[in-house]
């Protein structure tokens, strides 16, 4: 069943942000990207550390630690994809009211 949690206006996620957030005690990484925003665990899923200042080429971003690259919506490792690290992905939707809510349920990775 979907938690979704409110992480703030649609207006803190325009166009090209990338914006760390706590929602339920767990760190995400909020990416708005072609229109689409993606949420997923703010770690590298190869050792644990933060991806906030990750690199970002279009939907890969590569861990700045060491350099383990991921795609943002299907959560898989672009280099090695039978790699079983995957980021944690969670849904994310705008509302009506104008706000950005995260499902803390993660997404079935592709």
């Amino acid at each position: 069943m979907p938690q979704w949690i409110d992480i703030g206006p649609i207006d803190d996620f325009t166009k090209s942000t990338r914006k760390s957030v706590t929602a339920e005690q767990r760190r995400l990484l909020v990416l708005h990207l072609d229109g689409s925003l993606h949420a997923f665990a703010d770690h590298c899923p190869h050792a644990g550390l933060p991806l906030t200042d990750a690199d970002l080429m279009g939907k890969i971003i590569t861990c700045p630690f060491h350099g383990y690259a991921f795609n943002v919506e299907t959560g898989c490792n672009a280099d090695y994809p039978s790699d079983s690290g995957k980021l944690v992905i969670f849904p994310v939707r705008k509302t009506d009211a104008g706000r950005v809510e995260v499902d803390l349920e993660p997404a079935e990775s592709a």
